[in-house]
């Protein structure tokens, strides 16, 4: 593989790019299956490109982003002393079989770099500079920092989480640099003392309530440590250029490996190729359709991946292992239909109120406001929930309780309202088991899970 990386030029004039004063030119470092970047000693910058275009400094023929140029040189003037920078516009190849070998390994890339300089654009510099001044922002601040794109893009997701050392700036502010600590912990504190309820931050700042769920990433799980259901449910808010770039940024958070490591597979396919050698099944917590094919009715059809339930959980990931005969799950709570007993009524009662406050869904039967608010949170299953003696399943596709075999609800990946589970069902009588993901809303027992076998 070819890993190319801006390198200070003293000497030289062709070839040479000029960011304030300094000259760089394109250096390609021949690299072996994986990244060995000990020597190289460099720093990644992160940013987005924006509509605006202008000629590619190494390649006139080519178009890159106007705001290339900017952020390299607030970088240069923060870091006098790099000689080494990644930049995607300059360092991802051009051809074919190199761009995609990058692509599917900016995350390794981004976790190797000795640090990452995130740059906003300009609009931010007024929350920055607030910042800088208290550990808190105003809400207009986060209205400032709601709109800028850098927080929903699918690139900056993963070059965040990756970095060992983060710092933030933006273009024109040469005196401002906040590390990654600071600027989490100021716009996560500011956001939760915000005096609204769950759902009117939802809905009035979603952007920010998706990059909530970067913060506790970038806190709690270490590079690769992060289950394949929580990438899933943080890549649903972001947005991309291109469709296999939604797969390719997963793919960079979970796993050293490249997406070709697992066989020439649509990028689909390669992520769940990839999780299944990591032994995490979480990704089986797809809103997504079933395989047909025996033994592998669990397994979501290749296609688009979206969560069950966009929100953030916490949990390593979901242990499993393949063999002839299917899917083994660890971990697993099995319930089976039955009526909620009234510790059940209580926990959701409880958690739709702190979710909606003074809200008129309050009016509404727990299970129907329990609807309500996986709605907002993302849910795009069915309101015909199955209930058990603990609580609620609301299945991704319509079951009655009469086809369901078993509630298989994980204790492994948890959110705050329950769970992520699936249930096995017969659509007809005598045509075999059918297999489809859900939430349920209710108190876990760890304690009572088990292994159960998929077929």
């Amino acid at each position: 593989m070819r890993l190319s990386l801006l390198v200070e030029d003293r000497g030289s004039t062709e070839g040479i790019l000029e960011v304030s004063g300094r000259f760089w030119k394109l250096m390609d470092f021949e690299i072996e299956d994986e990244i060995d970047t000990t020597d190289l000693d460099f720093s990644c910058i992160s940013y987005t490109w924006g509509l605006g275009r202008e000629p590619h400094p190494f390649r006139p023929n080519i178009e890159v982003s106007d705001r290339t140029i900017p952020a390299l040189q607030v970088f240069t003037y923060h870091r006098p002393m790099c000689e080494k920078i990644w930049i995607d516009a300059f360092c991802v190849p051009l051809e074919g079989k190199e761009r995609a070998y990058t692509l599917e390994s900016m995350g390794y890339i981004y976790s190797k770099a000795k640090e990452v300089i995130a740059i906003l654009s300009n609009t931010t510099l007024p929350a920055l500079q607030h910042m800088i001044e208290s550990d808190r922002i105003e809400i207009d601040d986060l209205q400032i920092l709601e709109g800028d794109e850098w927080v929903s893009r699918a690139w900056t997701y993963q070059e965040t989480v990756n970095s060992k050392v983060l710092y933030f700036t933006c273009e024109d502010a040469f005196d401002i640099s906040i590390p990654a600590g600071e600027f989490l912990n100021c716009v996560g504190y500011s956001f939760a003392r915000l005096k609204c309820s769950a759902v009117e931050k939802q809905q009035n700042y979603p952007r920010l309530s998706a990059f909530e769920d970067v913060i506790a990433d970038y806190y709690t799980a270490g590079y690769q440590g992060r289950s394949a259901l929580q990438v899933m449910s943080n890549m649903d808010h972001r947005s991309q250029l291109r469709p296999e770039d939604h797969f390719y940024a997963m793919i960079g958070v979970i796993s050293t490996a490249r997406a070709s490591s697992v066989g020439h597979l649509e990028p689909c396919e390669a992520f769940m190729r990839l999780c299944e050698k990591k032994g995490d099944f979480s990704f089986i917590y797809s809103a997504a359709i079933r395989d047909q094919r025996p033994l592998r009715k669990w397994r979501p059809v290749t296609g688009e991946l979206p969560s069950i339930l966009p929100w953030h959980s916490w949990g390593a990931q979901q242990d499993g292992h393949l063999d002839h005969y299917g899917l083994r799950l660890d971990e697993i709570l099995v319930l089976h239909p039955a009526s909620p007993q009234g510790n059940a009524r209580q926990f959701v009662q409880k958690w739709v109120t702190s979710f909606f406050g003074d809200h008129r869904n309050l009016n509404q039967k727990p299970e129907v406001a329990a609807y309500a608010a996986l709605q907002i949170m993302g849910f795009k299953g069915s309101s015909q929930y199955l209930t058990t003696a603990g609580g609620y399943f609301f299945p991704f596709e319509t079951v009655t309780s009469e086809q369901v075999i078993h509630l298989l609800i994980s204790t492994a990946i948890r959110w705050v309202c329950g769970a992520p589970g699936l249930v096995s069902f017969e659509k007809e009588v005598g045509k075999g088991i059918s297999y489809t993901s859900g939430v349920y809303v209710g108190e876990i027992n760890p304690s009572a899970a088990k292994s159960v076998k998929l077929s």
